[in-house]
């Protein structure tokens, strides 16, 4: 694996289609400097669907859209490389020279090893 100095922002939408979110961003906190959560949700919301999942993060993004928390993201927490994880609603988030490197929740999983929700799995409160 290449160097840590890595800046990694996940879209809230993405982290829902893990399924185990809380080990995923516990694990990429293991081989980044950063890890965070960016939504273009009003912030209380985001907070408290953040709190109440027991998500542990270095950032969040606050009121603003991606985009925008991508940017302040970015100035705020210096690192070699930045990657944004995100779904098919956010991926037009990372614009042509912004820094960023997206990546779909799909191909992360791929990569890192983490396991995506199943239709199956979805359903386990199911009685």
């Amino acid at each position: 694996m290449g160097s840590n100095d890595l800046t990694l922002a996940v879209s809230l939408g993405a982290l829902e289609r893990l399924d185990r979110p809380d080990h995923a961003l516990e694990d990429a906190a293991a081989w980044t400097r950063h890890v965070g959560i960016v939504s273009s949700e009003p912030s209380y919301i985001e907070r408290r669907r953040v709190r109440e999942a027991g998500y542990h993060q270095a950032f969040l993004s606050g009121p603003r859209s991606v985009a925008e928390a991508l940017s302040t993201i970015r100035d705020t927490f210096r690192t070699d490389r930045y990657v944004f994880v995100g779904t098919d609603e956010t991926s037009g988030a990372v614009g042509t020279g912004s820094g960023w490197t997206y990546r779909s929740i799909a191909d992360a999983a791929a990569a890192a090893d983490w396991k995506l929700v199943t239709a199956s799995a979805g359903d386990r409160d199911w009685p």
